[in-house]
């Protein structure tokens, strides 16, 4: 019977360990709206470097005459854009 009763107190000293993990983990994760914002932010970050990765890169090809024709078309994207704001 002491054996059971010595289990049983081991038992309980590790729910409370556990006890106390749990409520350490729950004060250290942010709430689901925070989480939802992190998200949403990181797939911003990822679009809008993306994007900014694909320019640099193009840039860097047409100096060195890889993508021909990149010189005439950014003339043209200049004067789209300037006639939009008139």
């Amino acid at each position: 019977m002491s054996e059971q009763l010595d289990l049983d107190r081991e038992g309980v000293e590790h729910l409370k360990h556990i006890e106390e993990e749990v409520t350490e983990i729950k004060k250290r994760t942010p709430g689901s709206w925070r989480a939802f914002s992190n998200g949403v932010m990181q797939g911003m970050g990822a679009i809008v470097g993306g994007v900014l990765a694909v320019i640099l890169l193009g840039w860097i090809l047409s100096i060195f005459g890889v993508l021909p024709g990149l010189n005439v078309v950014v003339p043209y994207i200049q004067n789209a854009i300037a006639q939009l704001r008139r």
